[in-house]
């Protein structure tokens, strides 16, 4: 192991902005996406009047249905991913979560139980974690947060002695303890935060002199509409006069926020999402008593304020640490050195080696005399230190993990069971999670996992890179929105593969994707069409085969340029994100495959240095938004290769 570090202090992660909220009082834009029921709607029923008053913005989606509990959320998503159009995946407004987590850079997306099983904490499993693993797919730069309701009214009906055979909660207290330590529970095993509404509740009942007080010795029987029994500062709806049938009948919802319950639970979720105190807000509905509002927003901020796991505002980008002597720093190291749970997988090849012949080797490399861009390239392919050097360049951090592309030749050979084996198992690789049949990887030994353990370590070893910016929640996650996922030929397809299942920056493919006889690449897409990137040899085995140019038009890039020749055309290549060259290569199929990577097959110009250089810039740097005009797909390009029966 190699590499140069000065002792500086490490920067914690999960720092947010607005911790105290009188150091910013600029214009915020919050962007959140809600997942839940009716009691969602409660909450945030005046969620835009307060932000309008504190002089901010808030972009507000909702993906509610009454009555739902996190079971019919995650059954809508997991319906969604297997199969697209099946009508069961979508919402009311047709759309389903993973268009909707699309559709917009949230901040914050939220989920809530149903509150009937709120108080039992396995009824969230595995639901929360399924939604949380969608969410972080499709959405990777929002913070997810859980929503943590409220107890039902001190006098609701379902805690009288006739319905406590129900298994449930006895009394409000009972039904607050079991929720609270739920909800709790639940954001630390999702690594989330909170949005303590149902504190705040429990806090306003229960004060001497605002809180709700049961009317006690009243008989129903004997009110006349539109008598009703006493519920002064109630937060839930409570006795109100049903009209069935031109009938009066008195009914009861304990269950639900009114007015009061539901401005206390919109200046909750204010402080969380703005970090900013709602005391002194100028929003008030017209019939709440201006003491009892201030009263409200008063216990907002208590509860907002308490609780490690609480939100307050948007996750602010670590802190970038300065380097006293700039310079490039270089890192190699075993991938079992710095995580003991990895494995071995002799069958395939993917093996740890010796100290004396390392097999797990993993590299990093930052120039910090460079100006940042915040970017991260992972590369799946043997090292390639010209590469590597070339992101450094570019301001992009760089690192290639030690992951499982052995078994090609060894799995599904010699022709895969059905169009989409090969994928699942470049899939299993890439994320070390349960895919194929034929592959059994631990979670450890997934590529991503493996980077995600190598930036812990490089965040350690070498802050001064300010590695921690690709981590996310307390580095229980990677910012896959940062990171561009890249790799030449066999790695190529697997990066591929991967950024449909993971939304990424980008998605740069030398010398591929290859899978000729497997659909994947058609596959709906996490990672949007326009940030995937191709570069090949025309004489390279995969383009006169027909194969690159099949996997590129099902990847949908014609949508956004032609092909493009970089031997006759200058960047930015007219946007395109298809590109080849017909660069001298003495005619040889081989070096052309490896020519369009940094290395001894790579044409030179006449001054020495690579001819593409200019090439891999663009297909690193190139924004994603510039896009070329879109053209038809090409007719000469054979699509099918193998026909399964």
């Amino acid at each position: 192991m190699f590499f140069w570090l000065f002792a500086l202090t490490t920067i914690g992660f999960g720092e947010s902005v607005g911790a105290d909220p009188t150091n910013d009082d600029s214009p915020k834009h919050v962007r959140i996406l809600t997942i839940g029921n009716s009691f969602t709607n409660n909450a945030t029923r005046y969620l835009d009047e307060i932000t309008e008053a504190a002089g901010h913005k808030l972009t507000h989606k909702s993906l509610t249905i009454g009555g739902s509990p996190l079971e019919l959320h995650a059954a809508k998503a997991l319906a969604f991913e297997k199969d697209r159009s099946d009508r069961s995946a979508f919402y009311s407004k047709g759309e389903s979560l993973q268009q909707a987590l699309q559709s917009e850079d949230w901040d914050f997306v939220t989920i809530q139980q149903l509150s009937v099983r709120s108080h039992d904490v396995e009824t969230y499993r595995p639901y929360a974690a399924q939604l949380a693993d969608i969410i972080h797919r499709y959405a990777p730069q929002a913070k997810l947060l859980v929503h943590q309701t409220w107890a039902y009214r001190s006098d609701d009906p379902r805690f009288r002695s006739s319905r406590k055979s129900n298994g449930g909660p006895t009394t409000q207290q009972a039904m607050y303890e079991g929720l609270s330590d739920a909800y709790r529970t639940i954001a630390a095993e999702l690594s989330a935060s909170r949005i303590p509404v149902g504190d705040a509740f429990w806090i306003a009942d229960n004060d001497p002199k605002f809180g709700y007080r049961a009317a006690e010795d009243f008989d129903a029987g004997k009110l006349e509409y539109p008598e009703l029994p006493a519920q002064t500062h109630s937060l839930h709806t409570g006795y109100r006069w049903n009209n069935r049938d031109g009938k009066r009948t008195l009914g009861m919802d304990g269950h639900h926020a009114n007015l009061a319950g539901e401005y206390l639970g919109a200046c909750v979720w204010f402080e969380g999402l703005f970090a900013e105190s709602a005391v002194g807000n100028e929003y008030v509905p017209e019939k709440l008593e201006p003491e009892y509002a201030a009263f409200l927003q008063t216990v907002a901020h208590k509860a907002a304020q308490q609780g490690g796991d609480v939100v307050r505002g948007i996750p602010a980008e670590p802190k970038t640490v300065k380097d006293p002597s700039p310079q490039r720093y270089q890192f190699r190291v075993r991938a079992s050195e710095i995580d003991s749970r990895t494995g071995e997988y002799p069958a395939i090849g993917f093996v740890s080696g010796s100290d004396e012949k390392p097999a797990d080797l993993e590299f990093a490399s930052v120039d910090t005399r460079v100006a940042p861009k915040g970017k991260l390239a992972i590369w799946l392919m043997g090292h390639n230190g010209g590469l590597f050097e070339r992101w450094n360049e570019y301001g992009i951090h760089a690192i290639g993990v030690s992951y499982a592309r052995g078994w090609f030749g060894k799995l599904a050979p010699p022709q895969p069971s059905d169009a989409y084996a090969r994928g699942r198992i470049r899939l299993e690789a890439a994320t070390g999670l349960d895919f194929s049949d034929e592959l059994d990887l631990m979670p450890p030994d997934g590529a991503a996992e493996r980077a995600r353990q190598l930036l812990l370590w490089l965040s350690k070893e070498n802050p001064q890179g300010n590695w921690q910016q690709f981590l996310a929640d307390g580095g229980s996650r990677l910012r896959w929105d940062k990171i561009i996922m890249t790799g030449a030929s066999h790695g190529s397809t697997t990066a591929a593969r991967f950024a449909k299942h993971q939304r990424v920056d980008r998605v740069v493919m030398l010398c591929g994707p290859r899978d000729q006889d497997q659909d994947w690449q058609s596959l709906p897409s996490a990672t949007p069409a326009n940030r995937f990137f191709g570069f090949t040899h025309v004489l390279d085995g995969g383009w006169t085969g027909d194969h690159y140019c099949r996997s590129w038009e099902m990847l949908g890039m014609n949508a956004f340029g032609p092909i493009v020749d970089v031997d006759s055309t200058t960047p930015p290549y007219e946007n395109s994100r298809s590109l080849i060259t017909a660069a001298d290569v003495g005619g040889d199929a081989g070096r052309a495959h490896g020519s369009v990577t940094p290395g001894r097959s790579s044409p030179k110009n006449e001054d020495g240095g690579l001819k593409f250089d200019p090439v891999w810039r663009y297909l690193y740097t190139h924004p994603v938004d510039e896009v070329g005009v879109a053209t038809e797909e090409d007719p000469g390009c054979q699509r099918v290769h193998v026909k399964y029966d």
